[in-house]
């Protein structure tokens, strides 16, 4: 098993890509601790069909992830991984953009990840080679339509992911990101012809395209990677019409 005895604590997203990789990181020996602001709940029907640590909190405030990481100490004494995957889109052109909307956008895609990640730091100093992943977009490069607030957001988690690597290199720790784009889970609309036509390879993603790579970064397979992007999007932005419009 890839992560056999690790600690792993997922922030964020009960659902889709968040359960998919909570389900495939027990599958594959890990420990799985899940932080959120929903009430949604997180189940993994992995090796152990058990429910996994799940604690209530706004990962975009210090307080409350200090608290949580409190709660993680006395239990686990040490995190291997953390994959900050905690995001949220709202949708409006930039004129509308409210400054309540850039806030939470700013707080929930990009805060949280420097807010968890810090706070967590202590724990993953007492791993032996620790993992951090971030959950960026290739919105945060290309932009999208509407997505103004958002995509400024996630184009902070990319060069925050390389300073990180950078940073946190001389505890033996790895910071990568996954940038996503046209990945259909419990919080995206259907399958629609303007998504497939941008992708070269003919289809939307699943949570499973996304949980294998997050699986790949955060286990022995990768012990070289450091401070990478890896975009998962079906090729979207092999091409200029990267993004698209409705």
């Amino acid at each position: 098993m890839l992560l056999e005895n690790k600690i792993a604590v997922i922030t964020g997203n009960p659902y889709g890509i968040g359960r998919e990789c909570a389900a495939l990181f027990a599958r594959e020996g890990a420990s799985v601790v899940a932080i959120d602001d929903s009430r949604l709940g997180w189940s993994v029907n992995g090796a152990t069909e058990s429910e996994m640590p799940h604690f209530l909190a706004d990962v975009s405030d210090v307080d409350a992830v200090a608290a949580v990481v409190a709660e993680c100490e006395r239990k686990f004494a040490r995190v291997d991984v953390l994959f900050n995957l905690a995001g949220r889109a709202v949708k409006q052109c930039f004129e509308s953009t409210t400054d309540a909307t850039w806030s939470q956008m700013i707080g929930r895609n990009l805060s949280a990840a420097f807010v968890c990640s810090q706070k967590f730091l202590p724990l993953m100093k007492r791993a032996s080679n620790g993992i951090i992943i971030h959950h960026a977009s290739i919105d945060g490069f290309l932009g999208n339509p509407s997505l103004a607030a958002y995509s400024a957001a996630k184009g902070g988690v990319i060069p925050l992911t390389h300073v990180m690597a950078h940073d946190l290199g001389k505890y033996g720790i790895r910071v990568n990101c996954i940038s996503t784009g046209g990945i259909r889970d419990g919080a995206s609309r259907p399958d629609d012809a303007s998504r497939i036509r941008v992708t070269p390879l003919g289809r939307t993603g699943t949570p499973q395209d996304v949980a294998r790579v997050a699986l790949f970064l955060a286990s022995e397979l990768s012990t070289y990677v450091n401070g990478a992007n890896i975009v998962v999007d079906g090729g979207r932005t092999s091409i200029t019409q990267g993004c698209y419009e409705d």
